[in-house]
């Protein structure tokens, strides 16, 4: 899988030579665990933790006007945290994630465009450790948080033109991820609410 997402990774590179306009954006996750085994933490309830964002996208003009395609790759970090006087639990997790999906220049005031943005991020783990009391896990092979999470995402973003450089941007996304071939009873969803800042350049094809 890691191999796949890497030679999808340079050939969106190369090919952004050919598109309307290459992005570059960073920012922070806001996540909450929802674990279906709350047995387990009865006491001890889970508090969102915070994590950071990185991606390179591009976009293509579609058939219709002011729809575009909006195609990315991006390493995205999912925190969270739970504990009482007696236990403490905390959980930090990077996954590298494809991203496909639509953007509509919904409306266009003076040198601002109100963007609002649907789409799918397919993201695999990269790196996942657990701490219990002082005691820190390796959780990348864990099911619960291992194999495709299919992350589908709504957002809204703001841009600002630039002269005839690009734009500068300020977005809010949410997304919740599931998983499809979950088997056991145990799992967990992440749920994420990402304010996002980007620089946009116009490639000239």
């Amino acid at each position: 899988m890691k191999q796949k997402l890497l030679i999808l990774f340079v050939f969106l590179i190369f090919y952004t030579a050919r598109s309307q306009e290459i992005s570059f954006a960073t920012g922070t996750n806001f996540t909450q665990y929802n674990l279906k085994n709350p047995e387990n933490y009865v006491g001890t309830p889970l508090q969102s933790g915070s994590g950071s964002f990185y991606e390179i996208a591009y976009l293509l003009p579609s058939g219709k006007e002011k729809l575009m395609y909006d195609f990315g790759v991006g390493l995205n970090e999912y925190s969270a945290l739970a504990g009482t006087l007696a236990n403490s639990y905390k959980w930090n997790t990077k996954y590298l994630g494809l991203r496909a999906g639509f953007e509509y220049e919904f409306i266009e005031i003076k040198n601002i465009k109100l963007v609002p943005i649907v789409g799918m991020n397919f993201s695999s783990i990269i790196y996942g450790k657990q701490e219990i009391n002082g005691a820190v896990y390796d959780i990348t092979n864990n099911s619960e948080f291992s194999g495709l999470k299919l992350i589908p995402y709504l957002g809204f973003k703001a841009k600002y033109r630039i002269k005839d450089l690009g734009y500068l941007s300020i977005g809010y996304n949410h997304s919740t991820t599931f998983k499809p071939s979950l088997t056991n009873k145990e799992y967990l969803t992440i749920s994420s609410n990402q304010i996002v800042f980007g620089l946009h350049f116009n490639v000239n094809n």
